[in-house]
């Protein structure tokens, strides 16, 4: 009997081991699988992350007709020079275009309330009319614009010109990061709010129903700060229930993180989650740092975050704390929590196949005039296909970069990914075979657009290829995240 009793105490405490860990181990497998998961180097080639070659920050994602749009802050070391909008567009999420839009920028969107302040922060949706529109921060108010087509031309959408949300017009809270969600009803609101994070990272959040028009309120904006809120709102919905993330922390250190609640309506009450932050400073490499200000993509049944972290260069004079977009895939526990986001920097792989060339420039042997730095900016980094790593010349009046494709080839182009779009690069492409008698490909020496990437498209044929860009004060500095050629 008494063996028996052992018997069965044993068993029924083996179940309930068993039960009670597949229960706790469900919630916590994401925060294992951060502290397991090593994944590639910062600078490993081909990886994903960062996903858009160039510094931009506080990203907003749709995807329309099977195309991927991400709009961003164009992220400079000044932000009041900051005066002009991006959208970058890819059908695989992997290789990606950038366009500066005709509207917002500084120039048309002045008011005399607004603050000196640049264009930040944009939130892009569909509504109900097929018309998309444009919550943005210009001179921290916000402004909405409208548009037929993802890529514009994109207008004010209000008659009278101006602003939608004036500076601190409502209960003196921060007038940015504007983010809007339509519900599944059609009912589009509209969230805002922060602080000032030199002083306080205890933020604001407001909340408004918009009209059918999407240009103003129906009814007041009220409070609807979910727990440990900063800035950066984003809400989506998922089996009945809403999510509201959010950034908390010091926009500018590693304390800047994402967290989430969940509520019963689009204005709370609100619930904080059970993992704190859902995604934050991993420095297991120390490369992975401040993380925050989101979006997140529905697509196929799976759920991506796209963030903003900083830029991997070590050295402040070079980096200058820029920061860089980033995704990973968002994951949920069969209770619909959010799982500790594992970040990476092998990144997402492509998400739809598209017609594939080879890029016969990738880890091409590959010579430089001068190197801002001889470890970090190296011209290898050039052709690793990595948004992270990058070639910055010397301060020299002119900069070349010569890769070597190892013998005569063919191809139809070259592209070239500078490392500030939203400013214009003067340069020139040419073309050897010998490395003796050099052969002008492409001649932009007064070059005044801007983008990315620059290309020179046309039937050539070399082994080597040099691209030699102007360096003074009227110029960015030479640098190149990746030059491929097909």
């Amino acid at each position: 009997m008494k063996r028996k009793l052992t018997k069965n105490y044993v068993l029924t405490a083996f179940v309930l081991f068993i039960s009670v860990s597949a229960f706790a181990q469900n919630p916590d497998q994401s925060v294992i699988n951060l502290w397991l998961n090593k994944g590639s180097k910062f600078n490993a080639p081909k990886n994903h992350n960062p996903l858009l070659p160039g510094y931009y920050a506080d990203p907003t994602i749709i995807e329309d007709n099977g195309t991927f749009y991400i709009y961003a802050t164009s992220d400079m070391p000044n932000w009041n020079d900051i005066n002009k909008m991006v959208v970058w567009s890819s059908k695989d999420f992997v290789n990606w275009k950038a366009e500066y839009l005709n509207w917002p920028t500084k120039e048309l969107c002045k008011s005399t309330t607004g603050t000196a302040s640049g264009v930040w922060a944009p939130s892009v949706i569909k509504a109900k009319n097929g018309k998309f529109y444009m919550y943005v921060t210009i001179g921290q108010e916000i402004w909405v614009g409208i548009a037929d087509k993802p890529t514009g031309p994109w207008k004010n959408a209000r008659a009278d010109n101006g602003p939608l949300v004036r500076h601190k017009e409502y209960f003196y809270v921060e007038t940015i990061d504007a983010e809007c969600f339509v519900d599944d009803d059609g009912q589009a609101y509209l969230y805002w709010g922060s602080s000032d994070s030199g002083r306080d990272i205890e933020g604001r959040c407001l909340g408004a129903k918009l009209n059918p028009d999407m240009v103003s309120f129906n009814g007041m904006p009220q409070d609807v700060t979910p727990p440990h809120y900063f800035e950066a709102p984003y809400m989506f919905k998922k089996n009945g229930m809403y999510y509201f993330s959010y950034s908390w922390g010091k926009t500018w250190d590693e304390t800047y993180q994402i967290r989430y609640s969940t509520g019963p309506t689009p204005f709370g009450p609100w619930k904080e989650g059970m993992i704190r932050p859902i995604l934050s400073t991993d420095d297991y490499d120390n490369k992975i740092k401040s993380t925050g200000h989101h979006t997140i993509l529905k697509f196929k049944d799976k759920y991506y975050i796209v963030y903003h972290r900083f830029n991997t260069l070590d050295s402040y004079p070079i980096s200058q704390k820029l920061r860089q977009v980033a995704a990973d895939e968002l994951l949920f526990n069969s209770d619909g929590s959010i799982k500790r986001v594992v970040t990476t920097h092998k990144g997402v792989p492509a998400l739809q196949d598209v017609a594939s060339r080879t890029n016969i420039a990738f880890e091409s042997k590959v010579t430089s005039s001068h190197d801002l730095d001889s470890v970090i900016t190296q011209a290898k980094y050039a052709v690793d296909e990595n948004n992270g790593t990058l070639w910055i010349g010397g301060k020299y009046a002119e900069e070349w970069l010569q890769l070597d494709l190892g013998s005569v080839k063919s191809f139809k182009e070259i592209q070239v990914f500078p490392e500030f779009p939203i400013k214009a690069y003067q340069y020139k492409v040419e073309l050897s075979d010998d490395q003796k008698t050099w052969k002008l490909a492409d001649d932009k020496w007064e070059n005044t657009k801007i983008g990315s990437p620059m290309v020179t498209d046309k039937d050539m044929k070399a082994r080597f290829i040099r691209i030699t860009l102007r360096n003074n004060q009227d110029n960015p500095r030479p640098g190149i995240w990746e030059v491929k050629v097909y």
